[in-house]
């Protein structure tokens, strides 16, 4: 190999890299293109047997390549080719990081510190796009948070790419204090800043918990590591007061939900302003901002009235495909109002557009308020444990899932279900649950370790844990801070979510894996 073609392949490398950082909060489309080029840095250099030979003695990346020759085996019990197909498309990045990643030239400090900022200058262009959609400064229809993230990236993806650009970030200002001018030290700041504020403004109680969580566990960690009783000191006072302030808002967050407005259950009114039967049931103990829900409904006064109103049948599903009915009587008793003509005629076109949207209360109106994010989760879980259907509640609704998971996983114990037949075996599961989700609600595990547990069975599930701890042992990175912010950020959004099973997800696993593990100079 020539001087010549390793400098080239060198520069065509380092680009692909750039279009991947730049592609993972921006666009699938560059997320796939990056990879090509990473492969053709490699057919360039033309050090085929070298690399190959450096490859299998690099175990830890042999080990993250084995998730997904695991997913390769699992075609021997698999039916259903062609979503095998697909799934092992989907998870390439799997193949090809710890490989083109793992075997390559370590970047530069400069190269690898660029190529930190320019993933932190991604997040940020992608953060302010959704923002200008939030606002309306780029029209688009927004029914919901999720909405106006328009990248076909989700906002839960989203938001584990803003926790590791507040961990890199932190990194840069940490590393290069003394080296950076005041003015890239004060927007760096300003970054961190935002990062935050646009996670809360965008309810996205996942990446605040992973951001939380791991900050807890890094503090924690320094106060048995530093020697210095002052500092140590300072820091415990931190995590306590840190600790009250957050368990004294979520106190305050649910006890505004407990409130409860005394109606007159005793005696209450027959009938409604029309002359039209109520349906009182005090029985029934569900509230919305304290008012029973099901005291003075009449389903005939509503059906009519909100026909006359909206173009969404009272009887058709809201555009989160709940039941509309069910939503408008949620909101009607948030406001206070009764259930009837009268009540559906106080409410503004405003209100009506939100009922139409799926929006149960009038304080959920706000999508950028956390604390009424926190409300709805408590929400979904009383009506849970009251026996109510999960259906369209993000939270609550997961407990469905496991439970089809671990239904699947038991009856598929030792090898799981095989690559390609998950998704048939989820809907032969629901069925045999008699869940309580409609077709279009009977999702996946949203949970990573429970996926593998019923793709792969325990063996499946065995391997995949050990492939996120060996690496780190291996290479000595349980005191890397970057690699362990990404690590924790990736293991925590594994219990709540299925990470590896999109594109996106699976090639931010694989690339900070890899990139992390592998691809510093400094070995740090």
């Amino acid at each position: 190999m020539n001087l010549l073609s390793r400098e080239k392949a060198g520069a065509v490398y380092y680009t692909g890299l750039l279009l991947l950082v730049t592609g993972l909060p921006l666009s699938l489309f560059l997320m796939s293109i990056s990879q090509f080029v990473l492969i053709a840095a490699f057919i360039i250099e033309r050090n085929y047997r070298q690399r190959i030979r450096d490859f299998l003695l690099n175990l830890p990346a042999l080990a993250l390549t084995g998730i997904y020759i695991m997913h390769v085996g699992g075609l021997i019990f698999t039916k259903n080719f062609s979503w095998a197909a697909h799934d092992l498309k989907i998870k390439l990045p799997l193949l090809l990081m710890p490989f083109l990643i793992g075997t390559a030239r370590p970047l530069s400090k400069k190269q690898f510190e660029t190529l930190l900022l320019v993933f932190n200058g991604a997040v940020l262009a992608g953060s302010l796009i959704a923002m200008a959609v939030l606002t309306g400064i780029i029209v688009r229809p927004v029914n919901d948070i999720r909405d106006i993230f328009i990248f076909h990236i989700s906002h839960i993806r989203f938001a584990l790419l803003t926790c590791l650009g507040i961990f890199s970030l932190s990194y840069l200002l940490f590393k290069n204090y003394y080296e950076w001018p005041w003015v890239k030290k004060i927007a760096a700041l300003l970054l961190l800043a935002w990062f935050v504020i646009f996670l809360i403004l965008t309810e996205s109680v996942t990446g605040i918990t992973i951001l939380i969580v791991t900050a807890f566990i890094l503090a924690i960690y320094f106060l048995f590591q530093t020697k210095n009783i002052p500092l140590r000191a300072s820091v415990a006072v931190i995590i306590i007061l840190v600790s009250f302030s957050l368990y004294r808002f979520v106190q305050q967050t649910y006890s505004e939900l407990s409130v409860v407005h005394r109606e007159e259950i005793a005696n209450p009114e027959p009938k409604t302003a029309l002359g039209h039967p109520y349906v009182h049931n005090p029985d029934e103990t569900q509230r919305e901002n304290g008012y029973l829900i099901w005291m003075y409904y009449c389903d005939e006064e509503l059906r009519s009235q909100w026909n006359k109103r909206s173009v969404f049948p009272y009887d058709s599903l809201d555009m989160r495909r709940q039941g509309l009915k069910y939503t408008l009587i949620r909101f009607l008793t948030s406001k206070g109002l009764r259930k009837d003509a009268e009540g559906v005629n106080k409410l503004s076109d405003d209100e009506i557009h939100s009922v139409e949207r799926g929006i149960a209360n009038v304080n959920y109106q706000d999508m950028t308020n956390l604390k009424t994010r926190l409300q709805q989760i408590f929400w979904e879980y009383n009506n849970f444990i009251r026996g109510g259907n999960p259906q369209g509640h993000s939270v609550m609704q997961r407990a469905e899932f496991w439970r089809a998971a671990f239904g699947i996983f038991k009856e598929n114990f030792f090898f799981g279900t095989g690559t390609g037949d998950i998704g048939d075996a989820y809907k032969i599961q629901y069925d045999k649950m008699n869940s309580p989700l409609a077709a279009a609600w009977r999702l996946r595990a949203h949970n990573q370790y429970l996926t593998f547990a019923a793709t792969f069975g325990i063996f499946g599930l065995l391997y995949f844990i050990f492939t996120l701890v060996y690496p780190m042992r291996a290479l000595n990175k349980t005191r890397d801070f970057l690699y362990i912010t990404f690590w924790l950020t990736a293991v925590l959004s594994m219990i709540t979510e299925d990470t590896l099973e999109t594109q996106a997800g699976v090639t931010f696993f694989a690339f900070f894996n890899c990139l992390y593990l592998f691809a510093r100079e400094d070995g740090e």
